[in-house]
């Protein structure tokens, strides 16, 4: 360390002042091997202090900048692939609902019933909307440990969850079966949320 100035008293309180606040100063995250820094004296006088920094110490500080953009960055993708998936699962959720109603109804509807045609459109509009939902597939490597459950949900890295469609006029037996699809895919959304998060705790 050097320190130039033309007055000592000043100079020597500023070794003090360095001195108090420690580290902190010394592994400041630049990545420079010689910090340049001016300290305005009351009365107006200028100190510059340089500080050499060993190579080792700017290179640790570069690597621990670095791996806290790649945490960051996994971080944010997992963040967005499990609000997609919970997003798709509240949809199918009244998806189910309204399929519920068409089967459990009691006495049955007729096909030609209003309140069931209703029921079944309302079905072929959620799962429009949930095709419009672009869900962003897990960062590596946590898509390796559920890329069997998440292709089986969207055909691949990134899409839409796949759901059955029905027409207005589908026969119960056809509704009872998009039912029971329905709930194979809510439960296997859960389990890739639930994967990913024990893998997160894992690690």
């Amino acid at each position: 360390m050097r320190i130039d100035g033309n007055d000592q008293r000043l100079a020597a309180a500023t070794a003090v002042q360095m001195q108090q606040s420690g580290v902190q100063q010394v592994l400041a995250p630049k990545w420079s091997q010689q910090q340049d820094a001016s300290i305005k004296a009351l009365g107006g006088d200028t100190v510059s202090i340089k500080v050499d920094l060993p190579q080792n110490t700017v290179d640790i500080l570069k690597r621990i900048g670095s791996a806290s953009d790649i945490l960051n960055s996994l971080a944010t993708n997992l963040r967005q692939s499990n609000e997609g998936l919970s997003a798709a699962n509240a949809v199918t959720a009244k998806m189910k609902a309204s399929l519920d109603k068409v089967v459990k109804d009691y006495p049955p509807f007729s096909l030609d019933d209003s309140g069931r045609m209703e029921q079944l459109m309302d079905y072929a509009s959620l799962r429009k909307q949930l095709q419009s939902m672009m869900i962003p597939a897990p960062p590596q490597p946590v898509y390796e440990k559920v890329k069997h459950l998440w292709e089986g949900l969207t055909g691949g890295t990134g899409g839409t969850v796949q759901v059955p469609s029905l027409p207005h006029d589908a026969p119960d037996t056809h509704v009872r079966a998009a039912l029971q699809q329905l709930d194979g895919i809510s439960s296997q959304m859960t389990l890739v949320q639930e994967t990913m998060a024990h893998l997160v705790m894992k690690a």
